[in-house]
């Protein structure tokens, strides 16, 4: 893992206790990055005293041949929460574990929402479906004709179905005002048109959430917006506003950084300038930082870098 323990909790503690311009958060980084130590790390310190809810990468599926005719909703437990952190569990077993059996499935609970998760569904995709219960194939009917539910249709119904019923259970249910909404790879089996707009319907359609989710969609965060950007690379993070992006060919310069571009793209140290600059600006600046910057000081700079280097000392 490249980020230690210490600094992964201090980017923890920043997003938590309210230090960054938006209650919104969109973690982008590697696969080795660090991302899945920062949500569960995140789970447990703000569990204990906040309300939480955590839907982890491997849960988007949903098997129509699967849904129940249940009649009465399960109470929340916090049994879905823990479960989903198990490390016999965290991204590699479905889970919807809401009486504590270990035996449940999200399908079943689809009846007793189906108008509210096919009215956000046409909404967002201007698409619609009708479950055909019964069918051995498990298709559904569109309208034109049959077919099964795509990987990605099915991931957006699986969001829908979970957060409605937290909504109705947990936050109506005891008046919540806000709750943390934690999702891992928000874009999983997503296509480019519908990773652009997911996070932005969802804050919308669910406004008593805050958000904290990874990608890897250079769409969500080109399109996403009023966000706090925490970028982890190489054992450093920064923090970047969301809204310095309104296009991809933007995004995807951070992206090929991040993800493997070549080392002549740009030199290190202006990569180095402009996260301690994003750092400054967004006032998460620390003995780390300015550690940094004083040795950067004591360097042969261009005359641009010595540029940045002034607009951080006069932040």
């Amino acid at each position: 893992m490249r980020f230690g323990l210490e600094m992964m909790r201090d980017i923890v503690e920043t997003i938590d206790t309210d230090q960054l311009p938006y209650a919104d958060n969109v973690v982008i980084g590697d696969n080795s990055s660090g991302k899945t130590m920062l949500l569960k790390l995140f789970i447990e310190r703000v569990g204990k005293e906040e309300n939480v809810y955590f839907i982890d990468a491997v849960n988007r599926g949903f098997d129509v041949k699967r849904i129940s005719k249940t009649e009465k909703k399960p109470e929340y437990k916090r049994t879905i929460l823990e479960t989903r952190l198990r490390e016999t569990n965290f991204n590699l077993q479905d889970s919807f574990n809401c009486y504590g059996t270990s035996t449940e499935r999200v399908e079943m609970i689809y009846g007793l929402y189906e108008e509210e998760v096919q009215n956000l569904f046409y909404e967002m995709t201007g698409d619609q479906f009708r479950v055909l219960y019964g069918d051995p194939l498990g298709e559904v009917d569109f309208g034109e004709g049959r077919g099964l539910l795509s990987s990605g249709y099915q991931a957006i119904v699986r969001i829908f179905l979970e957060l409605l019923y937290y909504q109705d259970m947990e936050i109506e249910k005891r008046r919540l005002e806000r709750a943390w909404v934690i999702v891992d790879e928000l874009d999983e089996f997503l296509s480019p048109r519908y990773s652009a707009v997911f996070l932005n319907f969802l804050k919308k359609k669910f406004p008593w959430a805050r958000w904290l989710i990874t990608s890897h969609s250079c769409d969500l965060v080109a399109y996403t917006q009023n966000a706090n950007l925490v970028v982890l690379e190489n054992g450093n993070w920064e923090i970047i506003d969301i809204n310095d992006y309104s296009s991809v060919s933007e995004v995807q310069i951070v992206f090929r950084r991040l993800f493997g571009a070549p080392a002549e793209v740009e030199p290190q140290m202006n990569n180095v300038l402009r996260r301690l600059l994003n750092n400054k600006m967004n006032h998460i600046w620390g003995s780390e930082n300015e550690r940094c910057l004083k040795q950067i000081e004591e360097q042969e700079l261009t005359a641009s870098q010595r540029i940045i280097v002034d607009q951080i000392r006069k932040w």
